[in-house]
């Protein structure tokens, strides 16, 4: 099913939109046959059909929506887009492409498969010229947040509250608080400010990497930040820089960040691009900065908790 609340908001990402056609103007010569690989409803591969005499085609992996943008490109006359439903890395589309736009970013970065997907671009058409975007980064920014605070704090007071039958979850206060700093949190980080340098936990030069896995442990030690703020740079063209961080455009990615429990002085976040997941262990560290595990529960065990979103 076309998912329009989605694809709605992207469209009214003005950030988002500005940013690409920018780029395209940069990269695009008058020639320039264009793959809009992930097309969605067409519109990068509309605006790509306005800067390019060459044809521009639009690959969808989902068959609602690329009928959604098919009908909706002929319908506005833009001859020249054809969209082919299917997997862009695969899909029959003819003469191999000079350009290759996509817009496949998850909301810190290789979520949507960019890397692996213009990887395989790049092993099928060795000629491509370039990548909209060309290198993707992944950093980690300790920050205090008064948005982290209201959450810790609605979420840890929802678990101290009475409840009924006599229950009591004090006892497992600590486990509740780790499982909230292993969860990615999207919402607005207006009100915050950094704590720390911001650190690249992994770059991808889209098209040559092959795959979008990583591990990194980013040491926070005694610094007064109560979170850790994850976003992403993708660097569009040589002038454009497409970015997440908080202080930049708010578009429709959001800010996200995860809650530093009490006591925890680093962190090790990771992405597998096998399930699309990222995962995050916090650790307490001895004078010696050697990372130990943090106890999560009872009985001095550590789980693997993965990152799931949680937007508030």
């Amino acid at each position: 099913m076309f998912e329009a609340h989605h694809h709605a908001r992207m469209l009214a990402d003005a950030t988002r939109l500005t940013a690409f056609y920018d780029a395209m103007v940069e990269v695009l010569a008058d020639s320039d046959r264009v793959l809009d690989a992930g097309t969605g409803t067409g519109i990068l591969a509309a605006m790509a059909s306005q800067l390019t005499a060459g044809t521009v085609i639009g690959v969808e992996y989902l068959k609602d929506t690329a009928a959604f943008a098919k009908q909706a490109l002929q319908a506005s006359h833009l001859d020249r887009v054809e969209v082919v439903q299917g997997n862009a890395a695969q899909a029959d589309i003819g003469t191999p492409p000079d350009v290759v736009v996509s817009e496949t970013i998850g909301a810190l970065g290789p979520e949507e498969n960019i890397v692996g997907l213009t990887h395989a671009l790049r092993q099928r058409y060795p000629g491509i010229r370039a990548f909209i975007p060309s290198r993707l980064r992944v950093l980690a920014e300790p920050v205090v947040s008064a948005e982290a605070d209201a959450l810790r704090a609605s979420i840890l007071g929802t678990f101290m509250r009475e409840q009924p039958g006599g229950l009591s979850f004090t006892s497992v206060l600590p486990q509740a608080e780790y499982a909230l700093g292993t969860q990615i949190v999207t919402a607005s980080l207006s009100d915050t400010t950094s704590a720390g340098p911001a650190r690249t936990l992994v770059e991808y030069d889209l098209g040559t990497t092959p795959e979008a896995d990583f591990s990194q442990t980013l040491f926070i030690g005694d610094s007064p930040a109560n979170a850790v703020h994850l976003y992403f740079e993708a660097s569009l063209s040589p002038a454009v820089t497409l970015s997440s961080h908080r202080a930049a455009a708010f578009t429709h990615w959001g800010h996200s960040y995860i809650v530093r429990p009490s006591n925890a002085s680093a962190v090790t976040i990771g992405y597998h691009h096998s399930d699309r997941r990222f995962t995050c262990h916090w650790y307490s560290t001895t004078a010696s900065d050697e990372p130990h595990a943090m106890s999560a529960a009872a009985d001095g065990t550590n789980v693997t908790h993965a990152a799931e979103p949680l937007t508030v």
